[in-house]
């Protein structure tokens, strides 16, 4: 039975369409945007590290343009890309400034490295994060404790104090030494 509805080359089939396929297609071209995402992120590590090994170069910084395109990729949605770049360095722990159309201005320079975090908590009992703000601070009571231990170690208690350089008893022993052999 024929429809004025389709052509020649159409048959008339199942009247139900798999939604499930349409998700399935979009998923895959997601997964493929998402590894080309992290080929440019790699990209940027890689130039991070390149930036952070030269001797000459003291720079924590680094500038790095979002390419177009990548050759034998497929086109991928920009606004996305520099989205997903800039969240995913800001959770490593960079500084990231977005200039537009297409530059990333990266900056490892407020990070603190953890043997000098380990330093100022040795030093100090001031416990820092990578970014160097002050997360935990020693209680001031702690901090009293600490300085009357401190105190108590030094000096002796004056209830043992003796005002003479001989103690009053030895002095007796003495005495009666001197009284017997008279």
């Amino acid at each position: 039975m024929s429809s004025i509805f389709l052509f020649d080359h159409d048959e008339a089939t199942n009247n139900k369409l798999n939604i499930d396929e349409l998700y399935e297609r979009r998923q895959k071209r997601d997964l493929k945007q998402l590894s080309i995402f992290n080929k440019i992120l790699n990209r940027i590590h890689k130039r991070i590290q390149h930036t952070a090994k030269n001797k000459n170069c003291n720079d924590n910084f680094i500038w790095f343009n979002v390419p177009e395109y990548l050759v034998g990729e497929p086109i991928y949605d920009k606004g996305e890309c520099l989205g997903y770049l800039v969240s995913q360095l800001e959770n490593n722990g960079f500084h990231v400034k977005y200039m537009h159309p297409n530059t990333l201005f990266i900056s490892w320079h407020n990070w603190v490295p953890s043997y000098v975090r380990s330093e100022i908590k040795k030093k100090m009992g001031v416990v820092v994060d990578e970014k160097g703000n002050v997360i935990e601070k020693p209680e001031p009571e702690q901090q009293m404790n600490q300085t009357t231990q401190q105190k108590d170690q030094k000096y002796t208690p004056i209830k043992n104090y003796k005002p003479s350089v001989y103690g009053q008893d030895l002095l007796e022993k003495v005495e009666k030494k001197i009284t017997f052999d008279v």
